[in-house]
């Protein structure tokens, strides 16, 4: 086996590998919380899809590999199919990264005195100590 072949069965081993990381997280999710209660804090955060920012980086560092093992041959070859990869990597993963969507995390002390966290997708209208009602995990006012 050569070492361009071992490398590629390396790199196809590796992102498999973080495929199945990324398919393994499901990250948060808010389930069907309905209620009254008092919103204690609301935290400001970014979302990526794991399972797309995995893939971004698999797909780029995939494509970097192949144009690099284009280069050279020999030990030149195998750096810049390396390098190659590693590139492909990089710039898949800020693809996905510039894809990330801004969320909100809403911390609700219910009225059964349980305090819950509902994340929410639009920019609240309401602030700490405001009274509001939860439907399916859509926040209102009340």
């Amino acid at each position: 086996m050569t070492t361009a072949s071992r490398f590629f069965s390396r790199l196809a081993a590796l992102c498999a590998v973080m495929v199945l990381a990324a398919c393994a997280s499901s990250g948060p999710q808010t389930p069907a919380i309905s209620g009254t209660g008092v919103v204690s804090s609301i935290g400001e955060t970014t979302e990526t899809s794991a399972g797309k920012s995995a893939m971004t980086s698999v797909v780029g560092s995939l494509v970097g590999g192949a144009l690099g093992s284009t280069i050279g041959g020999g030990t030149g070859q195998v750096i810049a199919t390396t390098v190659g990869a590693t590139a492909g990597s990089v710039a898949g993963a800020n693809v996905a990264q510039r894809n990330a969507a801004t969320v909100w995390d809403v911390s609700i002390r219910f009225d059964d005195g349980i305090n819950r966290v509902v994340r929410v997708r639009e920019m609240p209208n309401y602030r700490p100590g405001d009274k509001v009602r939860v439907v399916n995990g859509a926040v209102s006012l009340l």
